[in-house]
């Protein structure tokens, strides 16, 4: 392979990609078609990137010594690099993103980090206001409701909530994910550094994770993704020299990886790392053992107590119309019932792909391209090809194992910023990306290197730049479909439901605690059933998306 041909390969792919978003891409339409239209820039932005890197390599003089240079001064001084990004990556979560959850997957786990942050295990909302501060068909699918008693917390599995709870409590929340990103950069560079020769790999793996923007992106957001990109690197790095320590710790990892919003994420990554471990020649009892013994007491307690737990919760207002002895005598055969509805639930997810599934996952996968640092994608596979190490072999087929799980979930990703559904194993891809770049410039270092690296430092620059502007666009549209919002004092918003995915602006304090509550309130009837709560509203301002009202008494 040649660098000239892999760059070939990359304008074509990325011409297809194009090609298929104008065929595909729906703007105005549903969330993820709509997003993967707005990665028509982005394309023609790799094009260009692409064709100028190749001018460079092809023109441009010189030894590539300042590649090495910088290579090894990235590595060297990684956590003054990790401390900037993290500070970059907070400003973007406060001035890009405006610190706001942009998505109902982002609020659930913001909404339970305040429960977990207050020190409770869920909120309670009035229940004749449940219809109007959690819209109807959010209800037990984003966030879970006991009709009866009000009681709302997060559908999703807590690990998440919990490592944001800390930085709820101390009112930083938009430094979360800026802190689970700039560790992840460092273990980047670790892993690469483990599993190559070469002094330069943990240096290009951590340019290409830099340069790519669906690293830097997920850094300013408030998704679980970089947690489980975190942790599933950190348990296949503990699993590249499996001692009986190394691999207890791993499940350990494991376990919180599995819970941290749902199973599947890391399931599908650790499958082929448990596979090699069970095959090991006399060692299945002891593997197997240790991991077993570190991902157990996790997932019981975070994953099938917090499952167990919510159902009683939201099963309350049920068991307290059953006479005393009565419930007793059911308690038993219910938790098997549960545990039983909890694996039909998990099977329930899973479905044979349809056209629609197959054309959103070839949508995710030119979102995988374009978010990345060009030409990664192709240098991870080059990277992991022939490979014999059975670290590298084991990431690759984690990373395949996560593209094609997902062609068995029913859904297309929605919202999301690169391909969400793919970002739990998207640590792997710098990884390889720096494998494969070494192997390539074995047979022409100076142009390899110079070409490559400035494709890298023109994606830190510009793509990142595009991304960024693309984002803060598109969370400023999304807010400025709200109701005139108070200077001070407490409110009360009615949207009135009018634009464009702005039910997920219906966001509350898990006790309604801020000075604004925003309610869903779209015709005369729903105003009528919020007025019997709140007797005296006072209309203070009004736009095209509702009004924002005070309580008599309260301005």
């Amino acid at each position: 392979m040649t660098l000239a041909r892999l760059t070939a390969y990359g304008i074509a792919l990325t011409a297809a990609f194009l090609v298929f978003i104008l065929a595909n891409g729906l703007p105005g339409g549903p969330i993820f078609w709509n997003l993967l239209w707005a990665d028509i820039p982005s394309a023609l932005l790799m094009l260009v990137m692409l064709l100028v890197g190749h001018w460079y390599g092809d023109q441009r003089s010189g030894d590539g010594a300042w590649v090495e240079q910088m290579l090894r001064a990235l590595d060297r001084n990684r956590y003054a690099a990790a401390a900037a990004l993290w500070l970059v990556l907070c400003a973007g979560s406060l001035w890009v993103y405006r610190n706001h959850p942009l998505s109902m997957d982002e609020y659930a786990a913001v909404f339970q980090a305040r429960v977990f942050a207050a020190g409770a295990m869920h909120g309670t909302f009035p229940p004749d206001l449940l219809d109007y501060l959690i819209p109807p068909d959010f209800q037990n699918n984003f966030l879970m409701v006991n009709r009866a008693t009000g009681a709302v917390m997060s559908a999703y599995w807590p690990g998440y909530s919990l490592l944001l709870a800390p930085f709820v409590w101390l009112d930083i929340p938009w430094a979360c994910n800026p802190t689970l990103v700039a560790m992840s950069f460092l273990l980047i560079g670790r892993v690469a550094r483990d599993l190559a020769d070469s002094p330069y790999a943990a240096g290009w793996a951590m340019l290409f994770a830099l340069a790519s923007p669906a690293f830097v992106a997920n850094g300013i957001a408030y998704y679980s993704m970089p947690a489980h990109l975190l942790f599933n690197l950190a348990f296949a790095w503990l699993l590249l020299v499996p001692t009986p320590l190394r691999m207890f710790l791993a499940g350990l990892t494991g376990g919180f990886a599995l819970v941290l919003h749902n199973p599947f994420p890391h399931a599908a990554f650790a499958i082929p790392w448990i596979v090699w471990l069970a095959v090991q020649r006399g060692r299945f009892l002891r593997n197997m053992g240790l991991l077993v013994a570190g991902y157990l007491p996790i997932a019981l307690l975070f994953g099938a107590g917090w499952w167990v737990w919510r159902q009683q919760i939201l099963a309350e207002a049920l068991q307290a119309a059953v006479a005393g002895q009565q419930a007793v005598s059911l308690a038993a055969p219910d938790i098997v019932e549960r545990m039983q509805g909890l694996l039909r639930g998990f099977i329930g997810f899973l479905h044979w792909p349809d056209v629609q599934i197959i054309y959103a996952r070839l949508g995710g996968l030119a979102k995988l391209w374009l978010w990345a640092a060009p030409l990664l994608l192709l240098l991870a596979w080059w990277g992991a090809r022939g490979e014999r190490k059975p670290g590298i072999r084991l990431l690759g087929a984690s990373a395949l194992l996560t593209f094609l799980a997902y062609f068995l979930i029913r859904f297309d990703q929605g919202h999301g910023w690169g391909y969400r559904y793919f970002h739990s194993a998207w640590g792997v891809l710098p990884v390889l990306g720096a494998l494969g770049v070494i192997k390539l410039a074995r047979g022409d270092a100076r142009r390899v290197y110079r070409q490559i690296a400035m494709l890298a430092l023109l994606s830190l620059a510009a793509a990142n730049a595009q991304r960024l502007v693309q984002m803060g666009a598109f969370m400023q549209a999304h807010l400025a479909q709200f109701p005139p919002r108070a200077e001070a004092g407490r409110s009360i918003v009615l949207h009135n439901g009018n634009g464009y995915y702005v039910r997920d602006l219906i966001q509350n304090d898990p006790w309604l605690r801020d000075a604004q509550t925003v309610l869903l309130v779209r015709n005369r009837a729903d105003l009528e059933a919020v007025l019997k709560h709140y007797s005296a509203l006072r209309e203070v301002a009004r736009n095209r998306y509702g009004a924002m009202a005070v309580e008599a008494g309260a301005e």
